[in-house]
């Protein structure tokens, strides 16, 4: 392996760079709008620890040959960005909370309540939600049970996701009676998710590009926030009425604000959540 001393790589032109992206839409479906040099240094790190100096044999090595697909991996864990935090929008929980509410109160209590969160990075906002709907049916449904999935094109934030630890840094929009009740400290600045909520919180890693084929649906509440940016505007669309099948009849959908852009579908009604963007599905 070069050492980062004695590592020379070739300049990276702008037609190799424009390469790369439209290999990134067209393996990923994604696109990046980082600044060229954000992306420049992503590619000089992955192509130090390859030990290649030259652009070309690494674009050669992303379109070509059976480690093709796990350095697109890899990359791809470098490119996007994985910024989230706990109840990191405070209103689309509290929306989420007022529809767990009703559900209950409103008829026969279903069978159990299941969410996903959709580009869930490294997990906070899958707990965050998991806390909330737990708090609210251990006061009003403690026998009905709950189990909430999160996806993510990264490995790496699927693999954090899972370990369920974070910096005390991380956890101050936690409310205090949830800190109590689903936090356990492990060290002087670091808590973990308590094991009764990471035992129904799973994560995988999935494509939202290939939601079509994602073996789950049925959900009363999927989260899609901050991540329809990476595609483009006909994709976004899709993938927002992919999601929308994969809700229950009467299930709500929360995307980011502005997300929903030109989208219509005929089976979803927004609702009035202030500052969020909700729909309730309502046929189909």
């Amino acid at each position: 392996m070069t050492t980062a001393l004695a590592y020379s790589p070739s300049p990276i032109k702008g037609k190799q760079l424009r390469t790369l992206m439209q290999q990134l839409r067209t393996h990923a479906g994604i696109k990046i709008d980082s600044s060229q040099a954000v992306i420049e240094d992503c590619v000089r790190r992955r192509m130090m620890c390859l030990d290649i100096v030259e652009m070309d044999e690494y674009l050669a090595l992303l379109e070509y040959g059976i480690s093709a697909r796990a350095e697109w991996l890899a990359l791809i864990d470098l490119l996007t960005v994985k910024e989230t935090r706990f109840f990191r929008q405070p209103a689309a929980f509290e929306c989420a909370a007022d529809y767990i509410r009703n559900l209950l109160d409103q008829g026969p209590a279903p069978k159990e309540i299941s969410f996903w969160s959709a580009g869930c990075a490294t997990g906070q906002e899958l707990y965050s939600l998991s806390m909330v709907v737990e708090y609210i049916l251990r006061q009003h449904r403690p026998w009905l049970e709950w189990h909430g999935i999160g996806t993510d094109i990264s490995f790496m934030a699927i693999s954090e996701a899972q370990r369920a630890i974070y910096r005390e840094s991380a956890l101050k929009a936690v409310p205090e009676e949830y800190r109590q009740l689903y936090l356990e400290q492990v060290s002087g600045d670091e808590c973990q998710v308590a094991a009764d909520i990471r035992a129904r919180a799973h994560f995988f890693h999935s494509n939202l590009l290939h939601v079509s084929g994602a073996p789950f649906a049925e959900f009363n509440i999927i989260f899609c926030q901050n991540v329809l940016i990476y595609f483009e505007r006909a994709k976004q669309r899709w993938i927002i009425d992919q999601l929308a099948d994969r809700l229950r009849v009467g299930g709500l959908l929360i995307l980011g604000a502005g997300e929903d852009v030109r989208w219509l579908n005929s089976n979803m009604r927004r609702v009035p959540c202030a500052g969020v963007c909700a729909y309730i599905k309502i046929g189909g």
